[in-house]
């Protein structure tokens, strides 16, 4: 049966630590370069309902505009040093995700996948990215699934997951294998994807979606994100969107109310190194 590693508290208040390091060397290259950044997912969510981190999580996750995000993945190509580095979509060959990660530099982070990739995973944080979408309905239909189709293919295609569910690894890993037989280099599908997510870059739109967050797709209003807003988070102030509750809702539903005790716990990774933190 497929079971969970399972965090230490101690290992986990640690790499707690280190990400609160970590957001708070982000946030001041943000702030020096006119950067616009948001707390999301279950960061927002720890904020919201806890001033930090939601005690038994173990990541932060980041929300970027689109152009945003090209200013930061441009500054850190320029401005390259020992800390820190940028996974995107495309700097990395084997990188799985369509979404971005800021990674701490020898430090060590193996998920079940470590071993299918060509570079040592680090302790992360997880920048997603919003992206326009049209306004005619049936255009965002087709452009919406067309994104998620596209996001499914470049992941399966470098990752063979294995899952709680039989079917669902049935499903994960036949797609995995038949994306393997297409002559379809990984790159190629990953460029088609930033090029599709970015199809409607120059259009000003009320409404934006997070394609790279892999199942939900979620849409938001960009008038519930912007102007950020201020937002206590452990012993630092972060951006938080301008309507929380709205963006919280649609991710959570009833978003303040805990989940059962025997499901407040994030699964630990194969292994984790510290290194000099």
């Amino acid at each position: 049966m497929f079971k969970s590693k399972r965090y230490d508290d101690e290992t986990l208040k640690h790499l707690q630590k280190v990400q609160l390091m970590m957001l708070k060397d982000f946030i001041k290259i943000c702030e020096e370069n006119e950067i616009t950044y948001f707390v999301n997912g279950g960061t927002l969510l720890g904020t919201i309902r806890h001033g930090g981190f939601i005690p038994w999580d173990d990541d932060i996750d980041l929300m970027m505009f689109r152009k945003d995000f090209e200013k930061l993945n441009k500054f850190m190509n320029e401005n390259p040093n020992d800390k820190y580095h940028l996974f995107n979509v495309l700097n990395e060959e084997t990188y799985p995700y369509t979404f971005a990660r800021f990674n701490l530099k020898n430090t060590l982070l193996e998920e079940f996948w470590a071993k299918q990739v060509e570079y040592k995973p680090n302790i992360f944080m997880d920048i997603f990215i919003l992206d326009n979408l049209p306004k005619n309905k049936i255009k965002r239909f087709f452009y919406k699934w067309r994104c998620f189709i596209l996001t499914q293919m470049a992941l399966h295609s470098s990752i063979k997951y294995e899952n709680e569910s039989k079917l669902k690894q049935f499903i994960q890993q036949g797609a995995y294998y038949i994306l393997k037989i297409l002559p379809i280099p990984q790159k190629t599908l990953k460029k088609r994807c930033v090029k599709t997510y970015k199809k409607y870059e120059n259009y000003t739109s009320a409404e934006v979606c997070d394609f790279p967050a892999l199942i939900i797709l979620p849409i938001y209003k960009r008038k519930d994100w912007l102007p950020p807003k201020k937002a206590k988070f452990e012993d630092i102030e972060v951006n938080i969107p301008n309507n929380p509750d709205a963006i919280l809702k649609i991710i959570y539903g009833d978003y303040m109310k805990l989940p059962p005790k025997d499901k407040r716990f994030r699964p630990a990774p194969e292994k984790i190194d510290f290194g000099e933190y």
